[in-house]
């Protein structure tokens, strides 16, 4: 008996995170509520923290239509701030992709490293998004600062809208 095809995947929702370090986690735990949602036929809701170049395999094996990375991102906003940005494939220069491929390849997880890392190999899917949201608390530990809670809503609002337009 042959079995059936998969849906082609329109959409991938992929949590950037550094777990258990509070707000950093953010990407784990905006999946975790998503997953237990009906998104639709297409639509793959993944945690993405185990490093950029294996992120960009799975775009490899996936071809996703669009891809919509959620994380918390230092980038000197308030804490709590939270940005939703279309990304633009960056343009590398050869030492700046080896030197993204060496952060890589030790673990290091950050969206916009897994974007420079898809970019690099050509696995971007034409339609990239990433939520975020500014962090208040960093270090080691479980749960969300009030500011980052506060957010999560918002969050995953703008997340359901990028599967909906997808």
């Amino acid at each position: 008996m042959t079995e059936p095809a998969e849906a082609p995947v329109t959409v991938l929702v992929g949590g950037v995170s550094e777990l258990f370090q509070h707000d950093l986690d953010l990407g784990r735990l905006v999946i975790e509520r998503l997953q237990a949602e009906d998104l639709g036929a297409g639509v793959v809701v993944e945690e993405l923290h185990y490093g950029a170049v294996a992120v960009a395999q799975r775009l490899e094996d996936l071809c996703p239509a669009a891809l919509v990375l959620v994380s918390a991102v230092r980038r000197g906003r308030v804490p709590g701030t939270v940005e939703r940005r279309r990304i633009d494939p960056p343009q590398l220069a050869t030492a700046d992709v080896q030197a993204a491929v060496g952060d890589a390849v030790t673990g290091y997880v950050h969206p916009d490293l897994v974007i420079e890392i898809a970019a690099a190999l050509g696995v971007l899917p034409p339609r990239t998004v990433t939520v975020e949201v500014e962090p208040e608390v960093t270090g080691p530990g479980e749960g969300l600062s009030g500011s980052v809670a506060a957010a999560l809503d918002v969050v995953l609002d703008l997340v359901r809208a990028e599967v909906i337009s997808g």
